[in-house]
């Protein structure tokens, strides 16, 4: 004869319930994190394949390629459209390379530092960057809102750039320190001092009127080489 299972009570099963929600509390945040962190994670990583192609695209096309730093906090990738006849035009990148965005929705870089050429702002030695603090150099971040133009970052044909130093922050609080070394692409990473989620400032959207008129002057269609030569 098989014998009877005893089968939970109501109670017992409220109080299974109960706990896990108890253990839920606790963990939840913990989960939070990892996610926004990712997030940070993915966009410092886009950041890195971008500067890698501008680099590269710069050095295999023998012109200009330019990322922007806007003041609402995106980022801008654009090209000349002819490094002869038309060197002081940049239009858009339409390779499927540049169609992903550089950050994630969450994300936007919050200040800006251009940093002094030649043996500063780095060392290099054995493959090891030894970047200086700005402050030993005397230098700020400033934040992109507050800039009086967008800040803009050129990869030259030999593929160097400007070194230059720039904050990717979440909204959550989270950053990301970037530092480039523009001569020779090479970039440094480390955690940037994290904000309370309610003091967190994003900088205001542009305006749409700005924006279409971008889009207008960075628009390669609209341009005949013939009138520049």
């Amino acid at each position: 004869m098989t014998p009877l299972r005893r089968a939970f009570t109501l109670l017992e099963v409220l109080l299974v319930i109960a706990l896990l929600g108890f253990l839920a509390s606790f963990l939840w945040p913990v989960f939070g994190d990892v996610a926004n962190s990712r997030q940070l994670d993915e966009s410092v990583e886009r950041m890195k394949s971008l500067v890698a192609m501008c680099r590269a695209q710069a050095m295999n096309e023998s012109c200009c390629y330019r990322v922007t730093f806007r003041l609402d906090g995106s980022v801008k990738l654009t090209r000349q459209l002819d490094p002869f006849d038309a060197p002081h035009i940049y239009v858009r990148v339409r390779d499927d390379w540049a169609a992903t965005p550089c950050l994630l929705e969450e994300v936007w870089v919050e200040a800006v530092l251009p940093l002094a050429e030649g043996p500063p702002p780095l060392l290099v030695e054995d493959d090891y960057i030894d970047f200086f603090d700005e402050e030993d150099l005397g230098l700020e971040l400033i934040r992109v809102d507050e800039l009086e133009e967008p800040f803009t970052l050129d990869f030259l044909p030999d593929g160097s750039s400007a070194s230059m130093r720039w904050v990717l922050r979440h909204e959550h609080g989270y950053g990301v320190q970037v530092t480039l070394d523009g001569r020779l692409g090479r970039m440094d990473f480390e955690p940037a001092e994290r904000i309370p989620e309610e003091e967190v400032e994003r900088p205001p959207p542009l305006p749409e009127e700005e924006l279409e008129e971008e889009e207008m002057l960075e628009d390669e269609e609209q341009y005949d080489l013939e009138d520049f030569r």
